[in-house]
């Protein structure tokens, strides 16, 4: 069940990387955003992924990678979009080529762009 109109969307962070996860969950709330962080993308699908309005996952992480999970939550009956963060965007030209609607942010991730890519894949305003 995904969060109504009215209310503050609920985001998946996916990282393997401890900091990253706490930091970008501390930052949307800050911003008002409701947020869960997840160590890998094995234990975010285990949860029951669809009562997220968006995810925003690492490209490279043990398991299953960034753009696996966006595979998987792409071909889902309700797709979950998905916002894919790296320090190695040059790595993920090959990708971005091949998917049109890949949306990558670089790392160190800037809180408003994070912002802004939400609001636009959501279509509307939640700062």
């Amino acid at each position: 069940m995904r969060t109504p109109l009215y209310a503050a969307p609920l985001v998946a962070i996916v990282d393997d990387d401890d900091l990253i996860r706490v930091s970008l969950a501390s930052l949307l709330r800050s911003f008002g955003v409701r947020a869960e962080a997840f160590s890998s993308a094995a234990g975010f699908l285990s949860v029951g992924p669809d009562r997220f309005d968006i995810v925003v996952s690492d490209l490279h992480m043990p398991g299953i990678s960034g753009i696996e999970l966006k595979r998987i939550l792409s071909g889902r009956e309700v797709p979950t979009p998905v916002i894919i963060i790296t320090a190695y965007p040059e790595r993920a030209s090959d990708w971005s080529r091949s998917d049109e609607g890949l949306l990558l942010l670089e790392k160190p991730v800037d809180g408003a762009q994070l912002i802004t890519c939400i609001e636009k894949v959501l279509g509307r305003t939640i700062s």
